[in-house]
């Protein structure tokens, strides 16, 4: 069969959602540079999981590609960048297809169709660069972000949405999805040598990424300059009144 410029190996283009496909108001193809950088074993091993898993379309592979291409590709450490892509291949299937918010009450109208935490978590680490340069914390002299913060917020960002929800019966896990993600975060990326600073910097951030509405959060609690540079873009995506200023793309690549 025939590979996409990404590695994937889609359905043949007769058995693709064409309404789905005509939705696209431009249909951008992705750069040489990305078709090089995101092939690999790890993406293949991914869609084969969720290809046995019957979820596997045309929709997901965009939606995969744009993770990769804002999340993923943009972490320069080459170690954490290998462990949060393998991290992925484990994560609950329901990551992959469940909307963003059951409710209704959080997050714009495209978070809360199929794959909408997907998407989540593709737009908050799309805006992450760009706020990172309103952290003092982590700014050097000529107003730079240090990039290993951005490198562990990017990895924090896309740790801590992951595990909502369980696969195995209707276990949902609310606002402690982002601890319960660190649970299970850690003594992965410690299996695959991520040295221990690195490992808790992100369960920190993974765990305290909701701010001021994370379980346990006091007015004592001191949240770290990665953990608001993870919070920041979280928030602002998970806005429903991003509807009044911003329609939603089918995909962002």
């Amino acid at each position: 069969m025939e590979e996409t410029p990404c590695g994937f190996n889609p359905r043949p283009a007769h058995q693709r959602d064409l309404a789905y496909a005509e939705s696209f108001s431009v249909d951008i193809p992705p750069s040489p540079r990305y078709r090089r950088r995101a092939k690999g074993v790890i993406l293949e091993e991914l869609q084969r999981r969720l290809e046995k898993a019957g979820v596997w379309d045309w929709a997901l592979e965009m939606e995969v590609r744009a993770l990769w291409k804002y999340g993923v590709e943009p972490i320069r450490d080459e170690r954490l960048r290998a462990t949060v892509a393998r991290f992925l291949g484990i994560v609950p299937l329901a990551f992959y297809t469940d909307v963003a918010s059951k409710s209704g009450r959080f997050h714009p109208p495209w978070q809360r169709k199929r794959h909408g935490t997907l998407r989540s978590i593709v737009e908050s680490c799309a805006l992450l660069p760009g706020w990172a340069r309103h952290i003092p914390e982590i700014l050097d002299d000529r107003m730079e972000p240090d990039p290993r913060a951005v490198d562990l917020a990017l990895a924090a960002t896309i740790v801590s949405d992951v595990w909502k929800k369980e696969d195995a019966g209707d276990v949902h896990h609310g606002a402690e999805h982002g601890r319960v993600a660190a649970e299970r975060w850690a003594p992965f990326a410690r299996g695959e040598g991520l040295d221990a600073e690195t490992v808790d910097a992100v369960a920190d951030a993974s765990v305290w990424h909701m701010g001021l509405y994370a379980p346990g959060w006091t007015r004592a609690t001191v949240l770290t300059p990665i953990t608001r540079l993870v919070n920041f873009p979280d928030v602002a995506t998970s806005l429903s009144q991003l509807a009044i200023v911003y329609e939603g793309r089918t995909v962002i690549l």
